[in-house]
This record gives structure tokens, C-alpha cells and sequence, in this order.
């Protein structure tokens, strides 16, 4: 086994933050691709979080490949998925181009007032600037420091990662 691959956990139902939890206080790396999903109710525009792949976890051990042995006994996990007797692995490639699918939704449910983020595209690429607050669904207004101020941006959620 390949401590930088990654592995599938399946989860116990409706435990999977649980078991992110549980896996990461082992050192576990843990990536849980969501995407955020727009419904009208009362006639009110609303947003919620839904899992794309419900009941499983990405998991890897960088620090310790051997540690994916305890994965089993984790608390709100079901198992890890096999092949025949050999654990599934995806290669760091594909988790990383799902995490480049899911970034904007990803990246939405966890910005705060304050935080530091990176813009990924555009003419301010690779520049980092300051959350303030955000602009609708897909849209964050920034802070960016340039020529001695501060410049209030309006950004595409899409464009941001946490610096």
C-alpha cells in the first residue's frame, strides 16, 4: 500500500462527519466533496449542502500508510472498500481534480469574516487578500491590499481558495 494514495471509507449512515472526525484525530488526511445545492421554499432562495458521494469518505496516511489497518474500528465508519482482499485506492490525480470540481462549493461553507484567501484566476491571480462577507450564492466580496489601500473586490467563489 501507497501512503499517498487514497482509500474509500464507507461510512455509517448519517455519521459521516463523525467518522472525519475520528479519522483525522488518527492523522488522517479526509476529503468530503460536497456541492451546494439551490431550493425555493416559502418563495424564499435557500441553500443547502448536500454530499456527493453520500456515505463515503476519501481518506490517506501520509504520515503513517499503516495506520489504514485501525480504519475499521474508527467511530462512524462501516468499513473500508475492497477489491477482492485488497483495500480500493484512487491515485492523488483524480481526489485532487474532484477537489478542483468542488472547490467553489467547498470553499463556500467555509469562509469566514477575516480569513485569509488566495485568488486562483483572473488579472489578481495568485494575489491574497482578506473575506468580508459574501455576495449572493456564488460571489465573495474581498479585501485586497493595492498601491497602499484597501480595495474592496466583489470575486466568484469559484476563484478562491483558503490561503
Amino acid at each position: 500500500m501507497n501512503g499517498y494514495d487514497w482509500y474509500i471509507v464507507q461510512t455509517k449512515p448519517r455519521q459521516e462527519l463523525r467518522a472525519e472526525e475520528h479519522l483525522q484525530q488518527q492523522g488522517a488526511e479526509v476529503f468530503s466533496p460536497f456541492l451546494t445545492i439551490e431550493n425555493i421554499r416559502s418563495g424564499q432562495r435557500q441553500s443547502s449542502r448536500s454530499a456527493l458521494f453520500p456515505g463515503y469518505l476519501f481518506v490517506r496516511f501520509l504520515n503513517n500508510p499503516s495506520l489504514i489497518s485501525k480504519v475499521r474500528s474508527t467511530r462512524g465508519v462501516r468499513h473500508l472498500l475492497v477489491f477482492g482482499s485488497q483495500p480500493a485506492r484512487l491515485a492523488d490525480d483524480i481526489v485532487r481534480d474532484i477537489k478542483e470540481r468542488c472547490r467553489g462549493d467547498n470553499v463556500q461553507e467555509t469562509l469566514k469574516k477575516g480569513q485569509k484567501v488566495r485568488i486562483e484566476s483572473g488579472p489578481f491571480q495568485l494575489y491574497e487578500g482578506i473575506f468580508e462577507e459574501y455576495d449572493g450564492e456564488r460571489r465573495a466580496v474581498i479585501f485586497l491590499s493595492l498601491l497602499n489601500s484597501q480595495q474592496k473586490l466583489v470575486m466568484d467563489l469559484h476563484d478562491l481558495t483558503i490561503a
